[in-house]
C-alpha cells in the first residue's frame, strides 16, 4: 500500500526516522520537520507549512532540487498537520505515518488524536479517491484514509472504526504487534464503543462496552506476539506506550 510519511516540527523522543522508511514512501515534511529530515539526510518530496519554525527559513534551492513547497501564512484556519491531510491524496497514498506530532503542547497534541479518528475511514467508508481535496478549495471536504498512524519514539497510535451494519464473523480484525516494555490502551475518542473483542493481552474482551471517559481500556499488558482487536461500533484510540508500574496513575 502507497505511503506518505508526514515529520512534524516536534519531536519529544529521538526517532530513527530513515529506519521507517521504506520504498516509495512520499516523504513530507512540515515546517521545522525540515530540520529533522535535513539532520538525518532524509530528501523530502514536499515541504509544507509557514516556515516559521525552519532554522534558515524557507530552504533555498529546493524546488530546484525537485521539491515541492507548498508556504501557507501564518494566520490559517488549519494546522501543519491538518493541511498536510487536507491536501494529499487518500486515493494515492491512503496510508499515513505522521512522525512527531506528541507531546510539547497538550493543546496540539489533543487536536492530533482528534484529527486522527475524523480523517480515517469507517470499513463501509473506504478511501476517497479522485482529485486532490485543497482546504482553501474546499473546507467542507474531509478526505479519509485507511490508516493514519502517529509516532514518536515513546508512543505509536492510530484509530480504529466499527461498523454495525457487520456481524461478529465477519468485523475488521487489526492486529496490534506486541511492543517490549510497552502497555496497551484502547480509548473510545467520539463516544461509547460496543462489541469490544480483545485477545492476546492481560486482560481480554469479548463484546465488551468501554464508555467515553472511562478509564477500563487502559493500560493493559501483551501476552502474545500480537494482540487481535475487533469493535462492532464505535472509533477506538489504539496506543501502544513505553511505561513502567511507576508511571500509572
Amino acid at each position: 500500500m502507497a505511503r506518505s510519511v508526514i515529520i512534524t516540527s516536534f519531536l519529544e523522543y529521538p526517532v530513527d526516522i530513515q529506519a521507517l522508511l521504506k520504498p516509495g514512501d512520499y516523504i513530507v515534511c512540515l515546517d521545522g520537520g525540515y530540520d529533522i529530515a535535513l539532520a538525518q539526510g532524509i530528501r523530502p518530496d514536499l515541504l509544507l507549512g509557514d516556515f516559521d519554525s525552519v532554522s534558515a527559513g524557507l530552504p533555498v534551492g529546493a524546488e530546484a532540487d525537485g521539491i515541492e513547497i507548498r508556504r501557507y501564512p501564518p494566520e490559517k484556519d488549519y494546522t501543519d498537520l491538518e493541511l498536510a491531510f487536507r491536501v494529499l491524496d487518500p486515493g494515492a497514498t491512503p496510508e499515513l505515518l505522521v512522525i512527531g506530532g506528541l507531546g510539547g503542547r497538550l493543546d496540539q497534541t489533543a487536536i492530533n488524536l482528534q484529527m486522527l479518528a475524523r480523517y480515517t475511514a469507517a470499513p463501509a467508508e473506504g478511501p476517497e479517491s479522485g482529485e486532490k481535496t485543497d482546504a482553501a478549495a474546499n473546507a467542507d471536504a474531509d478526505p479519509k484514509y485507511v490508516r493514519i498512524e502517529i509516532i514518536d519514539g515513546h508512543n505509536r497510535c492510530f484509530a480504529v472504526h466499527g461498523d454495525p451494519s457487520l456481524p461478529q464473523e465477519a468485523r475488521r480484525l487489526y492486529r496490534i504487534p506486541a511492543e517490549a516494555g510497552c502497555y496497551l490502551s484502547l480509548l473510545p475518542i467520539n463516544g461509547d464503543c460496543c462489541g469490544v473483542s480483545l485477545q492476546g493481552v492481560k486482560y481480554p474482551l469479548d463484546q465488551a462496552v468501554l464508555r467515553w471517559g472511562a478509564s477500563l481500556g487502559t493500560s493493559n499488558e501483551f501476552r502474545e506476539h500480537e494482540a487481535v482487536l475487533s469493535l462492532e461500533s464505535g472509533c477506538l484510540l489504539v496506543i501502544t506506550t513505553r511505561g513502567n508500574q511507576a508511571d500509572r496513575i
